[in-house]
């Protein structure tokens, strides 16, 4: 086929632009890596631990490095490209203290100001797994109203200049409210980017066509590990449905990652090179997200832990995927370094969770409350700023202070156990007790009158911390 004079001008118009973008994307990224080097581990302006630091880096390089795999592959849909390059490096990045003054003064005044907040809108899920932490089936109904949910994400926007936003559940994909859905949440704030824990089992070939086409979507997707262990957990057929989502959402362009939970039973087959190379090199998945089972929701067992010993397994695992196989994981527990400990209760950097009742909680896996976010906040004229003047809120940043997260690395204190509720539930406990803070559902209800609970618990957080000190001195308060 011949090509006329018009077309090869054209032809050459087009490579002369991919041309400058690739120049221009190269300029970027090599100067990102640069900053990230000097900004965390060279300067290390908050003096923190050297060795958080590193991982701090090694994190944002690895995402980064995955996010230019997928441009340079042309795997990015372009609504995606778009979000990155002109919402989050365009509007919010470089010109978020100029558009958001007040809060750049409390950050400046080093006050509690959350990066961002995780909302379960719904406990509705058509899936009823063994352990879920949220109790979910067909059977709950518990969902927030639209109004309520609209409302949490223009407040956070406008006193936190908040642009992070995590759903959870339930499955998120059947919550309905007041006409709309979650999508539809998705398209108005458009200037939000979506993280949504989901089983993956509803996102079909229009769903995923739609994320691609909004751009500020990434699914976080439940496996427990390959085919035999995710169906015994969440049922017959869910794998092979899992991999359909991940090969649909991976033909429009969608970021999409996957989240994983950590039990005494799965830990080693999570992160074997053998699952990593199938959602990783053939699946396309981007980034994992590593829970540790919690002993709370549907049937808590001490059972399902990994042992302390695990834990300690588990870190040395993880290091040699995020430095090794320059994979983004990120464990919400063993990762506590990177965040400089726990994030809960409104801290700076932080978040905070609001359950599908409305239920005002400092962490997903805190269920202890402060009040309904609609009767004892919005209905009051309170704004999610008065979450943060809670008395519980107030207790667990101080205990966040006490663990040194704020102080010279001497004083830090092993953040490989960041978790007050997991790895320091004797003190936790008494946080809750002294503050009033409210225990939501029986099963806590019952955890936190149990004398064995508490017990067991705390003896595993201490055993934990000792067999991972060792790391903590060596690993990050080296100079």
């Amino acid at each position: 086929m011949k090509i006329n004079a018009k077309s090869k001008k054209a032809l050459a118009k087009i490579s002369l632009q991919l041309m400058k973008v690739d120049f221009i994307m190269n300029l970027f990224l090599k100067w990102g890596e640069k900053q990230i080097l000097k900004n965390l581990v060279l300067k290390n302006p908050r003096n923190r631990p050297i060795g958080a630091q590193e991982d701090k880096a090694i994190a944002v390089r690895n995402l980064m490095k995955i996010f230019e795999k997928k441009y340079r592959e042309g795997s990015l849909s372009p609504a995606v490209k778009d979000w990155v390059f002109n919402r989050l490096v365009g509007d919010i990045i470089l010109n978020w203290a100029e558009r958001h003054p007040e809060a750049a003064e409390r950050r400046r005044r080093d006050e509690p100001l959350p990066v961002f907040m995780t909302i379960s809108p719904t406990q509705e899920c058509n899936l009823a797994c063994f352990g879920c932490y949220a109790a979910s089936s067909k059977k709950t109904l518990a969902s927030l109203d639209w109004d309520i949910v609209d409302k949490l994400i223009d407040q956070k926007r406008e006193l936190w200049g908040s642009y992070f936003t995590v759903i959870s559940g339930g499955e998120p994909l059947m919550w309905e409210s007041q006409g709309k859905n979650i999508i539809d949440l998705y398209e108005k704030h458009d200037d939000n980017f979506f993280l949504m824990y989901t089983n993956g089992t509803m996102i079909d070939r229009s769903v995923a066509k739609k994320f691609g086409e909004l751009g500020n979507i990434t699914p976080a997707i439940s496996v427990e590990g390959f085919e035999k262990r995710t169906d015994e957990r969440r049922g017959k057929g869910t794998f092979k449905k899992i991999i359909d989502a991940m090969s649909y959402l991976k033909e429009e362009g969608v970021i999409f990652g996957a989240s994983l939970t950590a039990t005494r039973d799965n830990a080693e087959e999570l992160t074997s090179d053998e699952f990593l190379d199938m959602f990783f090199d053939e699946l396309g998945a981007s980034y994992i997200w590593m829970f540790q089972y919690m002993p709370i929701g549907r049937g808590p067992t001490f059972d399902m832990m990994i042992t302390p010993e695990q834990r300690e397994q588990l870190w040395h695992r993880e290091r040699y995927i995020q430095r090794e196989r320059g994979i983004f994981v990120i464990d919400f527990w063993n990762g506590g370094p990177i965040s400089d400990g726990c994030i809960s209760a409104g801290r700076k950097g932080g978040y905070l969770y609001i359950d599908w009742y409305g239920n005002v909680m400092p962490c997903v896996f805190v269920p202890y409350s402060v009040g309904n976010i609609k009767t004892d906040f919005f209905d009051k004229g309170k704004n999610v700023d008065d979450i943060l003047k809670t008395p519980f809120f107030k207790g667990l940043r101080k205990w966040q202070l006490d663990q040194g997260y704020k102080d010279s690395p001497e004083n830090v204190k092993n953040e490989i156990v960041p978790c007050p509720i997991r790895d320091h539930h004797d003190e936790f406990n008494k946080i809750v007790k002294e503050n009033n803070a409210i225990p939501v559902g029986k099963t806590t209800e019952v955890a936190f009158e149990d004398e064995r609970y508490i017990k067991d618990l705390t003896a595993i957080g201490k055993k934990t911390d000792k067999l991972t000190n060792g790391i903590w001195v060596q690993e990050y308060l080296k100079m």
